[in-house]
């Protein structure tokens, strides 16, 4: 893990430590085995794997849990994302997306703490080529809720490694299916690829890449963004 998004986990514990665990954790009997409810009432918040709080993860704020809960476990959730022990981008986002909506009532440190763990986060992925988290995840879910996502293209900008540009190439393949929609996040994700900033670093990795099949993936891109912003 890179050093700032350690930083940023451990401050995400010291701030969110206020929040105790419940005595009982609610959950619909249906939906949830009381074995499987029962492990996280009894096992330390930082010694819960990802495949303890993967259920809980997806069911929170429906049938498992509620607000109190969300950000007692909060820290342990996002350090999962960020030492890669969990690797699934679509709790990733819908995580972000319960923080979204519910965080608007929370303390300003709570939320100031979040965005440095998704800043760092966000570096973090753009600097692994093989990163198991994609980064329209975590741009979905940070722009729930009508959240700006510009801070976090502003990072892609100033990071020129070659793995931000490989990361480039996915977000344009996922951005392709959705962006015909406007909401917040597809308007400010399209007017950024409208900058030209995409396109150049594209069009430099194709021209420098002696790899065939990269090539390949470049070139399919700058097709697909010269679709997207036209």
């Amino acid at each position: 893990m890179h050093p700032d998004l350690q930083a940023a986990v451990t401050e995400l514990y010291a701030v969110y430590a206020r929040h105790p665990r419940a005595e009982r954790i609610d959950y619909c009997g249906h939906c949830v085995d009381e074995a499987e409810a029962l492990v996280l009432q009894r096992i330390p918040l930082h010694r819960l794997t990802a495949a303890d709080l993967e259920r809980f993860t997806f069911k929170l704020m429906s049938t498992w849990g509620d607000e109190a809960d969300l950000r007692h476990f909060l820290p342990r959730i996002l350090e999962l994302f960020a030492t890669g022990e969990q690797r699934d981008g679509h709790l990733l986002t819908k995580t972000l997306s319960n923080v979204r909506y519910y965080g608007a009532a929370w303390g300003p440190d709570e939320l100031a703490a979040v965005e440095r763990y998704l800043l760092a986060l966000m570096r973090q992925i753009l600097t692994d080529h093989d990163s198991p988290l994609q980064v329209a995840a975590l741009l979905k879910g940070a722009g729930e809720n009508r959240h700006t996502v510009e801070p976090y293209l502003a990072v892609w900008a100033r990071e020129p490694g070659e793995a931000a540009t490989e990361h480039l190439t996915s977000l344009i393949e996922d951005f392709g299916w959705t962006s015909s929609r406007d909401d917040r996040y597809h308007r400010e994700v399209r007017a950024w690829l409208r900058t030209g900033v995409p396109a150049g670093r594209l069009e430099a990795a194709f021209l420098a890449t002696d790899d065939p099949q990269a090539a390949g993936w470049y070139a399919h891109a700058l097709e697909q963004l010269e679709f997207l912003t036209a």
